[in-house]
């Protein structure tokens, strides 16, 4: 067991809990209050620092870049169809590229693994965690969403490959695919369609289409493939979202914001992060992002730039702290698993010098995944 003492606990939509403890049986929270004691479990003392569940990075490819083969094969885009709803990211994924990495030090303890952005409908997502012995530790959830992509990374891909090259290509193609497999769904005797199946699962809005969106008119595409096929849309990138907020909001579908220094997206989505915080507060269902499912570079640091600029928007620092935690863990409906501090839930902990989200320098000093110290800061 382990247990943590005396911290300033965050139990999410702005509240804390001063002198709290959080008391670890294995992988699991077994209880949140204050004066909790367990013979034998090890102690760590949090007076004057703050307790945060552990981020969960919505949607990455990290762990299935081949990274540690040194990039000779980015296994996370199969490149030989545009449409790949069968395709689990699972036999992508590779262990020791996750060991790699230091997820830990960013506060990360789960997140998204995806397939990449070079396919139209790339494949099935799984919930990790970033640290474990086999692969079967870290393996949380499997099958959770389907990772598509509307932007310019497929007509890139498929250049000359008789795959869509336009916008208005990558709308028919995705709308057929929707309308077969809908077709497909109808049919009371059919012959088994392993692709379909996964589709039908997500007409039936048992997983949500996460789906790589990052303009103004690529959102626009997607918001409308998602209304006709009454989707659980999760939109990823947005940049510029916040002009379809409306209709997003009506449907009750989530946004995960990237990144928007990365590549300039921000710059050419024409991103106002001021208006997205005033979108927030009104309803709008939103996460922070980091672009991660371009591959490695981008990756887990810079969800905290992402954060920063939300904050520089005026985002409190406990509404940043939500949508790094419990809002993604809702995108992808394993808010029951991760993503705040309750009994039962993965053992996914930060302790902080205060909230990093304000300040840089409100430190991570240690980072516990499912019950087992994974970080801590070196020095002062």
């Amino acid at each position: 067991m382990l247990l943590i003492k005396n911290g300033k606990v965050y139990l999410g939509q702005g509240r804390y809990e001063a002198g709290w403890d959080v008391l670890c049986d294995g992988a699991v929270i077994r209880e949140v209050g204050p004066g909790l004691s367990a013979d034998g479990a090890e102690v760590i003392d949090a007076a004057g620092r703050d307790v945060y569940p552990g981020l969960v990075l919505g949607l990455c490819a990290v762990g299935a870049v081949a990274f540690s083969e040194g990039f000779e094969q980015w296994d996370m885009n199969e490149a030989v169809n545009p449409v790949n709803p069968q395709m689990d990211i699972r036999h992508a994924f590779d262990l020791r590229e996750l060991k790699l990495q230091r997820f830990g030090r960013a506060g990360v303890t789960s997140y998204g693994l995806c397939p990449g952005t070079q396919a139209l409908v790339a494949g099935q997502v799984s919930l990790i965690h970033v640290d474990g012995e086999r692969t079967a530790d870290v393996f949380l959830a499997e099958h959770i969403a389907l990772k598509g992509n509307y932007t310019q990374s497929v007509k890139d891909r498929y250049k000359g490959k008789g795959a869509p090259q336009t916008r208005m290509a990558m709308y028919q193609m995705l709308d057929e695919t929707f309308r077969a497999a809908q077709e497909y769904m109808d049919k009371e005797e059919k012959e088994y369609d392993e692709g379909k199946e996964v589709l039908c699962r997500v007409l039936r809005r048992e997983i949500p289409f996460a789906v790589s969106a990052t303009t103004p008119g690529e959102v626009e595409s997607v918001v409308q493939i998602g209304k006709k096929y009454n989707l659980r849309l999760v939109i990823t990138g947005a940049y510029g979202a916040e002009n379809m907020a409306g209709e997003i909001m009506a449907q009750g579908w989530h946004v995960m914001l990237g990144d928007s220094s990365y590549m300039m997206a921000g710059v050419k989505g024409h991103t106002d992060h001021k208006k997205l915080v005033e979108l927030y507060r009104k309803g709008l269902k939103m996460s922070l992002f980091c672009s991660g499912d371009e591959g490695y570079p981008p990756a887990y640091e810079q969800v905290w730039w992402t954060a920063a600029e939300m904050s520089a928007a005026g985002a409190t620092g406990a509404e940043i702290m939500d949508m790094v935690t419990i809002e993604p863990a809702r995108a992808l409906g394993v808010d029951h698993l991760v993503g705040s501090l309750e009994a039962g839930k993965q053992a996914d902990i930060i302790i902080c010098r205060g909230n990093p989200a304000e300040r840089f320098d409100n430190y991570i000093d240690q980072t516990i995944v499912a019950g087992r110290p994974f970080y801590a800061r070196e020095g002062k």
